[in-house]
């Protein structure tokens, strides 16, 4: 796991949002969610616009 996933992990921590948050948010499973989360996946180019857009946080942050 690479510093922007630590970054990303616990700002949803810091937030209260759960993965189940993102998974019902981003339309997948709570396990693919976790895969993401953890840098084992990569989130998409629209789930990470759709996370930012909701959260009304920067890309640049946590997904560049």
């Amino acid at each position: 796991m690479d510093g922007k996933n630590l970054r990303f992990k616990g700002w949803l921590a810091e937030n209260g949002i759960k993965q189940k948050d993102l998974a019902d948010l981003l339309g997948i499973d709570v396990s693919n969610v976790n895969e993401k989360v953890n840098g084992k996946q990569e989130f998409t180019t629209p789930q990470i616009r759709l996370i930012c857009q909701t959260y009304d946080i920067s890309a640049d942050i946590f997904f560049s």
